[in-house]
């Protein structure tokens, strides 16, 4: 073989092996009945009018109509009336009018056109039919209707053996159990899966899916979302995340990577690495960075636990186990577990509990936050409670007692009352020139005159801006000592039994809430506490 001649042959494969089309074989269409038969040499020499009962077979497909044009040497048919194709057993193609090219092996039909595929029905009035691709597509309206769905778009494509569908434009999926709107969707007519490949909508009957990405499986009325994926239920609660796995027949759904629960109306949110929610119930958990976040005060909430449990029936119910930690701007907390709920606008602390306000720490057996009008009102400390403020690093005013009730004025602690077993330690200071210039952070260092040390059964502290007792009542009388300056680094006498600065433990921002805290000191004033408990019963 020549040279040249080889090599245009090998190029020529090479582009057809690159595109993925390779000619196919040119084969005749055969004319097998008709009732009547004309033609014109002299007009038309290539031209049979075919009338009555025709019949066409083109390799494995028969071809009927009333009426045809057959054009014998151009391998070509126009044909009116009754159309109707058949490839094998399954396939059935009707319409008006067809225009069939026997060389490219495409069939176009006008006209009520109909595609019948096993379960699955197209109707439109326009339909091009590659019998090589063996795809058939729509340009103007189409309608797919199969055991359980149907769907709409402007423009399709429809693969009758591989059971495929690919709508674009305005498309419509009916099912039994919703309606999803979107832009571009491919379908399986045989599994009834719909890849969602583009802006799509669900509409349930309570509930509406947003995604951009994932599957819907219309006969298990089951989906996996991916990107930019959103749920929303008739309340206007929203559910997000990268995946979500969502079960609207048994009502669930399964959240992975940057999952978040909002409730816009209660002003709050829950959201971590992986939860799971059941719409039915309106409950569920986070794991993995869990956070609860309240946004009905002025200064944000911001929660974490190893495991998040929230309900959202009737208001928002939140409880977290294990390593919870808390940030507001104001106040900050630790302990083991929590439980808080809208109904009552209370967050109960458990576990060896610690909040901070300011310069003040308060830890007991359990700690109750109170919030009136959308602001933390007051504080109840209950059992071993204990509340402390740090004058400088080695001074501290403390009280302690059975309970404590703090009360709480524009995100600052400014009265404390202490009930049973009242104890407290004061730093008596010289009194200030509220004349001075100097600025407080550089004034010299705070003298004290004096250390008081009080107890009675009842207790309670007025506290300043500046974090000060400027007014202390005892009732009944108190039992107390004042003991001189000098004394002041003897820790028996300036502070109060259970005394335990946990500042190392304190969460500094809302991001710090997420760094694992050494609690083991707490851990063991809590297991002494537990000894202590049984040797009194």
């Amino acid at each position: 073989m020549d040279k040249r001649i080889r090599k245009f042959c090998l190029s020529a494969l090479a582009f057809f092996l690159s595109t993925g089309t390779i000619p196919a074989e040119k084969t005749l269409i055969y004319l097998e009945h008709s009732e009547t038969l004309n033609f014109d040499e002299a007009v038309a020499p290539d031209c049979q009018i075919l009338v009555g009962n025709v019949k066409f077979r083109h390799d494995s497909a028969y071809m009927y109509c009333d009426t045809a044009y057959f054009y014998n040497q151009s391998n070509l048919i126009h044909a009116m009336g009754n159309i109707r194709m058949e490839q094998g057993d399954t396939l059935f193609v009707y319409g008006d009018r067809l225009y069939y090219d026997g060389n490219t092996k495409l069939a176009r039909l006008r006209d009520n056109v109909r595609m019948e595929n096993k379960d699955a029905t197209l109707y439109t009035d326009s339909l091009n039919y590659d019998r090589i691709k063996d795809v058939g597509y729509y340009f103007i309206w189409g309608k797919l209707v199969d055991s359980t769905n149907v769907l709409t778009s402007i423009n399709g494509s429809y693969y009758p053996d591989h059971d495929l569908a690919v709508f674009q434009r305005d498309v419509v999926l009916t099912t039994p159990d919703g309606v999803l709107y979107s832009d571009t969707l491919r379908y399986n007519t045989k599994s009834g899966m719909a890849r969602i490949v583009g802006p799509s909508t669900i509409i349930h009957d309570s509930t509406t899916v947003y995604s951009e990405k994932g599957w819907y499986d219309t006969k298990r009325d089951y989906s996996q979302l991916l990107d930019n994926s959103v749920i929303t239920d008739a309340d206007g609660r929203t559910l997000t995340a990268d995946t979500i796995f969502y079960d609207h027949k048994n009502g669930f759904a399964e959240c992975r990577i940057a999952a978040t629960l909002r409730d816009t109306a209660e002003k709050v949110m829950v959201r971590g690495d992986y939860g799971f929610y059941n719409e039915i119930k309106k409950d569920g958990y986070m794991i993995k960075r869990a956070t609860f976040i309240e946004h009905s005060q002025k200064d944000s909430l911001f929660l974490t636990a190893d495991t998040l449990f929230f309900a959202s029936d009737d208001g928002t119910d939140v409880w977290g186990n294990y390593n919870v930690q808390a940030y507001q701007v104001d106040f900050q907390s630790i302990c083991d577990s929590m439980y808080y709920t809208s109904k009552d606008s209370i967050m109960r602390l458990y576990g060896t509990p610690v909040c901070w306000n300011e310069k003040k720490q308060i830890t007991g057996d359990s700690i109750y936050m109170y919030s009136k009008d959308e602001e933390l009102d007051k504080i109840d400390v209950l059992g071993n409670a204990f509340v402390f403020m740090e004058v400088d690093t080695i001074a501290y005013n403390q009280v302690s007692g059975k309970q404590i009730r703090a009360y709480v004025n524009d995100g600052r602690v400014d009265r404390i009352d202490v009930e049973g077993n009242a104890m407290s330690i004061y730093f008596v200071e010289e009194d200030q020139d509220t004349t001075s210039t100097v600025k407080p952070e550089i004034e010299k260092e705070k003298k004290y005159v004096g250390i008081n040390r009080a107890e009675s059964s009842k207790l309670v502290v007025y506290v300043d801006e500046d974090n000060r007792p400027k007014r202390i009542t005892m009732s009944p009388a108190s039992i107390g000592t004042m003991y001189t300056p000098d004394k002041i680094t003897q820790r028996d006498i300036t502070l109060l039994e259970g005394f335990l600065n946990c500042r190392p433990i304190r969460p500094k921002d809302k991001y710090d809430i997420y760094v694992p805290k050494d609690k083991t000191v707490l851990r063991a004033v809590s297991e002494e506490k537990m000894r202590f408990k049984r040797k009194e019963r």
